[in-house]
C-alpha cells in the first residue's frame, strides 16, 4: 500500500485500527498462490502478521491486504487487524498496477466486486491512502 504525505480536502479517512471476524471480509480481487504461499511461510515463521490489512468501513470490502486475509485464512485464524476507512474519502484514492490486466477502476467497482463476490485479477487495484498507517504487528495467537 503507499502512503503519501498531506491531507486533501473534503472528508477525513479517520482510520480506526479493528479486530475483524474473518468471515466478515469481503475480497473484490482474487490471489496469487505464489504470493500467498510465501506470506503464509513468513507469517508462520515470525508467529505474527506486522501489517493490518486496509478495509472499507460499510460493507467491509478489503481495499489492500487481500494475501494476508487469505494467509490468515488458511492458518486458521478468525480475526484479522485492519484499519477501517472511509472510502470515499477524498485521502483515499484508487488506481491500477501497471501490468494489471485493466487499466481502470473506480471506487464504484471495488465495491460491487466485494458485495458480489465477481473478482478482479490479483493485483489490479493500488489504493493509496494519504495518512501514515503504521505497521502494529499481532500475535497470531491473538487472531485464533
Amino acid at each position: 500500500m503507499d502512503v503519501g504525505a498531506g491531507i486533501a480536502g473534503g472528508a477525513l479517512v479517520n482510520p480506526s485500527l479493528e479486530l475483524l471476524d474473518i468471515d466478515e471480509l469481503r475480497p473484490h480481487e482474487r490471489t496469487r498462490p505464489d504470493l500467498l504461499n510465501a506470506l503464509i511461510a513468513e507469517i508462520k515463521r515470525d508467529g505474527k502478521l506486522k501489517l493490518p490489512i486496509l478495509v472499507e468501513r460499510s460493507h467491509h470490502v478489503i481495499l489492500d491486504g487481500h494475501h494476508r486475509h487469505e494467509a490468515l485464512r488458511a492458518l486458521g485464524c478468525v480475526r484479522v487487524p485492519s484499519y477501517v476507512v472511509d472510502y470515499f474519502s477524498e485521502e483515499v484514492g484508487v488506481t491500477t498496477w501497471p501490468d494489471a490486466s485493466v487499466d481502470h477502476v473506480t471506487k464504484e467497482e471495488v465495491l460491487e466486486r466485494g458485495r458480489t463476490g465477481n473478482l478482479l485479477p490479483p493485483k489490479t487495484t493500488r489504493h493509496l491512502v494519504k495518512v501514515k498507517l503504521e505497521e502494529s504487528p499481532v500475535s497470531l495467537r491473538d487472531l485464533m
